[in-house]
């Protein structure tokens, strides 16, 4: 069976794909740092930020359907932090005795726009590239080994799991036409048990595996990472651009309360 549950849209030709996966890496990571890292509260730099976040996702051709899509997973986290910020500012004394709750609410509203806007850009990083090309990058860049290990294994071993899932699901779907006599919570729960042991044992058997083929840790790679003076170039001018929007809003705030 065939899955992508993270790279779905990694095989499309684009500006974005064709980048080196760790100047894509580096470039998502330094630009996510730059907008957390905005003063709580303003607003203005993200009429800025958006639309440079908009054309990065629109020029690597990924649906913005599939990227709210993937978006909608986390919303409820985010939306969370975003309304409780505020509501947290109420109830306490030292925020009530300033007497207005407006710049409470436009934290909220920045912790809702940095968050999406870390997450459209890690969404793009990893739909652009395949996730073994990721990690290839990143141990170039001197990932602790372990953490590539246990990344790699995970990745691999979620695909195991749908798998079994996908096959349970076919195997009560055969045996209990119509309405399920039994409790709904019983069945799903015996299932989850058996996708569990079967996913285990099979999980054994690809170990061993790898181990009698020499597996020692790393896992081998085909593709040839080299680097290019234009996409250095590409990288470091998006860099650039969004840093110049932060230190602007920055002098300009300095300038207006100093």
């Amino acid at each position: 069976m065939k899955h992508s549950f993270i790279d779905k849209y990694s095989d499309l030709d684009s500006p974005v794909h064709r980048l080196d996966p760790r100047i894509k890496t580096l470039t998502a990571l330094c630009l996510i740092l730059i907008i957390v890292s905005e003063t709580r509260g303003e607003l203005f730099p993200f009429l800025f930020y958006i639309p440079v976040i908009g054309v990065i996702a629109a020029v690597s051709r990924i649906p913005w359907g599939y990227i709210m899509k993937r978006c909608l997973v986390v919303a409820p986290f985010i939306l969370l932090t975003a309304l409780f910020y505020p509501l947290s500012g109420m109830l306490t004394s030292d925020f009530r005795s300033l007497g207005s709750y407006n710049h409470e609410y436009m934290v909220g509203i920045s912790i809702f726009l940095k968050a999406y806007s870390a997450l459209i850009l890690l969404i793009v990083l990893t739909s652009t590239e395949k996730f073994h090309n990721i990690l290839l990058g990143l141990r170039k860049l001197k990932m602790p080994k372990l953490i590539g290990i246990i990344s790699a294994l995970m990745y691999r071993y979620v695909f195991l799991i749908h798998d079994e899932i996908l096959r349970t699901n076919m195997a009560r779907d055969s045996r209990t036409t119509g309405k399920l006599k039994m409790s709904r919570l019983k069945v799903y729960g015996n299932q989850s048990a058996m996708v569990f042991v079967r996913s285990f044992e099979r999980s054994q058997t690809l170990y061993n595996s790898m181990l009698s083929r020499g597996f020692n840790g790393e896992f081998p790679s085909m593709s040839r990472l080299s680097l290019k003076g234009k996409e250095l170039l590409f990288a470091g001018a998006l860099i650039m651009l969004v840093l110049a929007i932060r230190l602007a809003n920055q002098n300009i705030q300095n300038y207006l309360f100093n």
